[in-house]
């Protein structure tokens, strides 16, 4: 049956219910109330509210239309739902035509998750209250009507409610982690190192000039002397001259570090790019967490084709390595193969606006054993400024054999 029938010829029922003027605002409490109902109610395919039509008890119709003021967009009532209803309801607005008059048309479909209830107090309605309609009126939900929806939504899913999640951190089954160890980082020993050799070097260059001029002035005080200008008038032996002494005490050259000052200076100044990769190192894959996510199909077959996406919105400060970072002294073929391999292993990693977007693909689940969401667990480096905090980290499971996909919320409090 099209909508023009609908309209033109349907009596009111569970599945449809007319309305003679527009719902005003979108927030209006029975435009909320009245969806709630629908998307509760005991009927099978879709549900309409029809705006601009009265509809009489006797099943005759006056073709009202709603006038252009009264004419709100899809977006408004969208809104007004997302807000104050919760699961999310598919439902499209749109207006149709009925002799010369604009009739605005409420189709509900997709309703496939019930009980939908309040997700707040608003528009005179608590908090997970929840209404069904039942022919032409309303009713509060009752305990039967939520273990039918429940009893329904088991038969037509195998997986619904079979799905769980499980977290893991440095192989453990755990709600909560400590912080990471905040050792020193290489480039920061490299520079305590760098600034120990400077202040030595300057030293030594500083007593080497002292040295150097304590000989000058000896030299000067000897060119001066009594004894020198003596020595002068004395008639030497032939093939003895003054040349061939020397002043007791000159140093030659000593032997220091082979880096100039100059060059340790630039050493020092660029030290901590230097050892990038080393501080990367020692931080994810020496200090960091290991943390992954055990997956368990309590169903009785295999969930097929799978993809997983978790977001974590980073308001704690945590950093998460987006590869997998090789030791920066590991030069051979052997190693070289090795974080390649493990690299391919690693679940996709990207930063964007405070949110990391983790994503891995996951061939199946089978059903009665632990299936790790990720082959290479994350590297998650925890800061002693979180302690105190939680990560909520987003899961959600989507598969070819799933019918809609699973959520999960999994938190870990730090401490």
């Amino acid at each position: 049956m099209t909508i023009q029938e609908i309209i033109l010829h349907e009596a009111e029922s569970t599945a449809v219910d007319f309305k003679a003027t527009a719902y005003k605002p979108a927030s209006n409490p029975e435009f909320i109330k009245d969806v709630l109902a629908m998307a509760n109610a005991q009927v099978s395919g879709d549900r309409y509210l029809i705006v601009g039509v009265k509809h009489y008890p006797d099943n005759t119709r006056e073709i009202l239309g709603v006038p252009p003021e009264d004419q709100l967009d899809d977006a408004s009532y969208h809104k007004a739902i997302l807000e104050n209803i919760e699961p999310e309801i598919p439902f499209a607005y749109s207006y149709i035509e009925v002799k010369g008059k604009a009739v605005g048309v409420f189709r509900i479909f997709g309703t496939d998750d019930p009980p939908y209830m309040m997700r707040k107090d608003s528009a005179g309605l608590k908090i997970g209250h929840a209404v069904i309609r039942k022919g032409t009126s309303t009713f509060n939900l009752r305990r039967a009507d939520i273990d039918r929806m429940f009893a329904q939504r088991q038969a037509a899913d195998p997986f619904a409610g079979k799905i769980e999640v499980q977290l893991v951190v440095d192989d453990q089954k755990v709600t909560s982690a400590p912080t990471c160890s905040e050792a020193i980082f290489p480039s920061e020993v490299a520079r305590q190192k760098i600034t120990s050799i400077l202040a030595e070097k300057r030293e030594k260059l500083q007593q080497q000039e002292a040295e150097q001029r304590r000989q000058r002035q000896a030299t000067e005080n000897w060119n001066n002397s009594p004894l020198l200008k003596a020595m002068e008038q004395l008639q030497l032996p032939k093939g003895l001259g003054l040349s061939n002494l020397s002043i007791t005490g000159a140093r030659g050259g000593s032997r220091y570090e082979d880096r100039s000052i100059e060059e340790l200076e630039k050493n020092l100044l660029h030290v901590k790019s230097a050892y990038r990769e080393h501080d990367l190192y020692a931080k994810f894959e020496e200090q960091a967490h290991q943390l992954n996510f055990v997956l368990l199909n309590n169903s009785e077959q295999y969930v097929e084709d799978c993809s997983l996406t978790v977001r974590l919105h980073n308001d704690a400060g945590i950093s998460i390595a987006t590869k997998i970072i090789d030791r920066p002294e590991a030069q051979s073929s052997y190693s070289t193969a090795t974080a390649h391999f493990l690299q391919m292993r690693y679940p996709h990693v990207q930063e964007d606006a405070g949110e990391y977007l983790i994503q891995e693909s996951i061939k199946s689940l089978k059903h009665g054993v632990e299936n790790y969401a990720f082959q290479e667990p994350l590297r998650v480096f925890v800061p002693h400024q979180a302690s105190g905090r939680q990560l909520h980290f987003h899961l959600t499971l989507t598969a070819k054999n799933l019918r809609k996909p699973v959520t999960k919320e999994v938190i870990l409090a730090i401490r």
